[in-house]
């Protein structure tokens, strides 16, 4: 569901209280999506350590727009929408993403507020790490934290190109 009218001020994901999940549940969830292709077992067992469990329903908003507490998303099931906001305050549904796909790096990286919302358009469970947590896994484990931060590049780059042939298909019209 887009949600309408004027921009709000949703209360954040990680107001509520996170799943008590063990490390080797959470390590089954997050390699069970194919996030973790260029991750071993046994690093995806670390990055676990970093990263709490919710479970949200429809409608629920993860993040919104404007918001600056920074935490990346992984999206284990279910399905999330992006939603931005246009001149006009009208909300735009930028792209559906399910299982496997991460929302919310961009602001993990730069620290700047979120460019969009992000909003549960079905039952979802997702995997949450924190810019801290992302912080003290870089000073522990250097070498994940580095595969991490490539992976995240690559999608963010990814989603340039794609955004770019859009652009052009847009401006060409």
């Amino acid at each position: 569901m887009v949600p309408t009218g004027p921009p709000t001020q949703a209360k954040g994901l990680l107001d509520r209280q996170p799943l008590s999940h063990g490390l080797l549940e959470k390590s089954r969830l997050i390699d069970a999506t194919p996030w973790t292709n260029d991750f071993s077992f046994d690093q995806i067992k670390k990055l676990a350590d970093f990263m709490d469990v919710y479970q949200v329903d429809p409608e629920t908003v993860i993040f919104g727009e404007g918001d600056r507490q920074a935490y990346l998303v992984l999206i284990v099931e279910g399905r999330v929408d992006v939603v931005k906001r246009d001149s006009d305050h009208r909300a735009k549904r930028i792209t559906t993403l399910g299982s496997g796909k991460t929302i919310g790096e961009m602001c993990l990286i730069d620290g700047e507020p979120r460019s969009a919302s992000a909003v549960a358009s079905s039952p979802a469970t997702l995997l949450v790490m924190t810019a801290e947590h992302f912080a003290r896994l870089n000073r522990e484990f250097p070498g994940i934290g580095l595969l991490l931060v490539l992976k995240i590049a690559k999608q963010v780059s990814q989603c340039l190109r794609q955004t770019s042939g859009r652009l052009i298909d847009h401006l060409g019209s």
